[in-house]
């Protein structure tokens, strides 16, 4: 029920906010009272979420304010390296053992897990790296958390993918 409420208070102070831009006002009425466009979100989500705590990434802040600016930012592939942790030609096992591989690091580490067919070879990669630095850093922290990695991972150039 809770939940329910919060995502109406939600839509209803986004409705609020997008009618008070649409008509192209700077306050609107609530009760009795006039609240500015920038606080009206706030006042009504502080009334209805005094005790709630909101976890929140970084990058969604910033996403808002180069939404203000007009900003717009996306994902490119550029070149860069990736921890390269399972290769094989086998057909008939390499593509279960690497989908295998990647839904178990996807459990535990914090950076993408890759898995590429480049016939004959299904491949798993890790990570998004700017430079063969970082990825070499990365590789080593791998290879201490997974030692039976240590005869398969390297670094190998890539695409890789990062937000501009």
């Amino acid at each position: 029920m809770h939940m329910r409420g919060f995502v109406v208070v939600l839509l209803f102070c986004t409705g609020l906010s997008c009618l008070a831009q649409e008509v192209g006002v700077d306050s609107v009425f609530v009760g009795d009272s006039v609240v500015v466009e920038d606080t009206l979100q706030a006042v009504l989500l502080t009334d209805v979420m005094e005790n709630a705590t909101v976890y929140q990434d970084s990058m969604v802040r910033q996403l808002m304010i180069d939404k203000q600016l007009g900003i717009q930012r996306g994902k490119v592939e550029v070149d860069g390296f990736r921890v390269q942790v399972y290769s094989s030609n086998q057909q008939q096992i390499a593509k279960n053992e690497s989908l295998i591989l990647q839904q178990e690091l996807e459990k535990v580490l914090s950076k993408t897990v890759y898995t590429i067919s480049e016939p004959p070879f299904w491949k798993v990669r890790v990570g998004d790296f700017l430079t063969r630095e970082d990825a070499m850093l990365y590789k080593n922290e791998l290879v201490s958390q997974f030692p039976d990695l240590q005869s398969s991972a390297y670094v190998v150039p890539d695409k890789v993918i990062v937000v501009n």
